[in-house]
């Protein structure tokens, strides 16, 4: 009998000094916009779903600008300016938070943030304007005296839709099977216990406590009177009011929270109504023009579909985002401003404007991408995914490296061969998107004939390693082993995947893609307990970093396969879980419930 893991010591609570160290189920502690080194849909380092956007955390010592703002209560211009029910007067000074440090300023990912030289210049006029919009922003500049009224069916007027708690999935299981005692030992951070400012949300996020994170962005909403019950009342924004939607949109995707999620964006319509506007609010913005949309957050708003069962949408929403993003850049081309006028801008600062606009671009390609991979429309998707590598040709290693192990998996994605979830009625282990044919309880693997599309990948595979042999450094050598590895798993050669793996290790003992998949190799091999001793050594030597979902995903697994004690085991692993996780954590990968 192989003994259970030991996490005494591990039941700790986090501290509450250093977020960023805290483990997660994702390899990186920032969370941002680039898109990510694989178009892989599903590895043991990525989530099953492609991420959504999430603003990249400010560097440490970084100059931030100032925002020593007042709060006010709802302006007056907003209670009094209706004439009837269907008139709005556009609030004359929208007003911010008070004291907030913008820690998202001008930040709201890579892509977004304009040249220093062009802060104030042609790189706000972004995102042109409907020919409706644009009617009602030219009014608004043309006003000399008196308000200039809006239907209010033009306007956005957000509101908090829901305004429950979160809560904490691993308390709660904590309180199930460990009782109050072990329960009361689950200290995570919370909305009252940081600062009510983007500060305190940095922190929660950081520390992965999206859903406290959640409710401290309703609160910050709230204090600038888009809380709950405020929506369809006029409001005013401002450049932190919809970066705080953005992240809060942002977290409730991400924790799969998706209709909630398309609830609070309905408001925004397609994102182009005037208030979103800086010319509708010309004594805050004083000859500012553009779109005050974070791009992320149109990113966001095409690809929520495809969370909802609506990847056509999606796609129709990031063709449109992709159409305007070429006019924009083929007009910088040609000399020209962002909306086509004339330009007197510097050729430094239009160089600067045509590498943002070429990287969003290939954001919006990217998602394009993996929304046609999701739809299993996979000779478009690969198209796209060589599309993105013009844009990011940086990212020519990994992009093709994903093209070639979606094409391992082809046959066994559209022909539905049998899994271990079918045959034993247990979800199979993830080996880095691998699923097995068939496995039986010796549990010796059946081995059927190769998975996948073999000598596609293969071509791929060595299309990667002659663009690696130009590259210095540790970092090229483990993708091509690890491609390797891939291509014997889509043979059903785990001896050789195996092998390949464990030679990774040897270079690059913490690499956790590498750990898990050798261990999973190893239970194909008929190796149960070598398999296991392998991933509880993972678990045990930092918990921290390989507390990851996959991992425990798998452990559990074998858990089951291995013994009649695996619940006293997934307990084991719960209390390590909530010593080191926050309340974002996905306990289904416990399989407790």
């Amino acid at each position: 009998m192989v003994k259970s893991p030991s996490f005494e010591g591990a039941s700790e609570a986090p501290g509450q000094d250093a977020p960023g160290g805290a483990a997660q189920p994702q390899p990186q502690h920032v969370l941002e916009t680039r898109p990510p080194a694989t178009p892989w849909p599903r590895t043991s380092s990525t989530p099953s779903r492609p991420p959504p956007s999430f603003p990249s955390a400010t560097p440490a010592g970084s100059r931030l600008p100032p925002a020593r703002l007042r709060v006010c209560a709802r302006d007056e211009a907003r209670t009094r300016g209706h004439r009837g029910p269907q008139a709005a007067a556009p609030p004359a000074s929208p007003e911010p938070f008070a004291h907030i440090q913008a820690v998202f300023a001008g930040s709201d990912d890579p892509f977004a943030t304009a040249p220093e030289h062009e802060r104030d210049g042609p790189e706000e006029r972004r995102l042109a304007p409907g020919e409706a919009t644009r009617g009602v922003l030219r009014a608004v500049a043309a006003q000399q005296r008196g308000a200039v009224f809006v239907d209010k069916e033009n306007l956005t007027m957000p509101g908090l839709r829901f305004d429950n708690i979160q809560g904490d999935a691993v308390k709660d299981l904590m309180l199930r099977f460990l009782g109050e005692k072990a329960a009361a030992k689950r200290q995570v951070l919370n909305a009252d216990s940081v600062e009510q400012s983007f500060v305190g949300l940095k922190q929660l996020i950081s520390c992965r406590n999206w859903r406290a994170a959640v409710d401290l962005c309703g609160r910050l909403l709230t204090a600038h009177g888009q809380g709950y019950g405020k929506s369809g009342l006029p409001t005013s924004h401002t450049t932190d009011s919809l970066q705080l939607w953005f992240v809060r949109l942002a977290l409730l995707v991400k924790l799969g929270l998706f209709q909630n999620a398309e609830m609070e964006f309905e408001p925004f319509g397609n994102l182009d109504q005037p208030d979103l506007y800086y010319e509708y609010y010309p004594h805050v913005y004083p000859g500012r023009r553009g779109s005050m949309v974070p791009f992320s957050m149109r990113i966001l708003h095409a690809e929520l579909q495809q969370y909802l069962g609506n990847p056509q949408e999606s796609l129709d929403r990031l063709h449109r985002v992709k159409t305007v993003c070429s006019k924009i850049l083929a007009n910088l081309e040609q000399g020209l401003a962002e909306d086509g006028a004339m330009s007197s801008v510097t050729q430094e600062g239009r160089q600067a404007s045509v590498r943002l606009w070429r990287s969003r671009l290939g954001r919006v390609m990217y998602s394009m991408a993996n929304c046609l991979l999701l739809m299993k429309d996979y000779v478009l998707a690969v198209e796209a995914y060589h599309a993105v590598i013009k844009y990011y040709p940086e990212q020519e290693p990994q992009l093709l490296s994903g093209i070639g192990r979606i094409s391992l998996q082809l046959t066994a994605t559209d022909c539905g061969t049998l899994c271990l979830e079918k045959a034993l009625k247990w979800p199979l282990p993830v080996c880095n998107g691998f699923r097995a044919t068939r496995v039986v309880r010796n549990p010796k693997p059946v081995t059927e004939k190769q998975i996948g599309d073999i000598k596609t990948a293969e071509k791929y595979f060595q299309d990667v390693e002659k663009v690696t042999q130009k590259l210095d450094g540790l970092q090229g050598k483990i993708m091509v082993l690890m491609n390797r590895a891939f291509l014997h798993l889509g043979q059903n050669n785990f001896a050789e995947a195996h092998r390949f793996f464990t030679e990774i290790l040897r270079m690059d003992p913490t690499n956790a893609v590498a750990n898990n998949n050798a261990a999973v190799c190893l239970l194909y091999l008929g190796k149960l307990k070598d398999s296991l001793r392998q991933l509880e050594a993972m678990v045990q030597q930092d918990p921290r970093h390989y507390l990851h979902e996959s991992v425990l995903f798998n452990l559990t697994t074998m858990y089951e396969l291995e013994s009649s004690r695996s619940m006293q085991k997934k307990q084991a692993l719960l209390e390590a879980v909530a010593g080191k996780e926050g309340d974002s954590f996905n306990t289904q990968c416990l399989k407790l419930a």
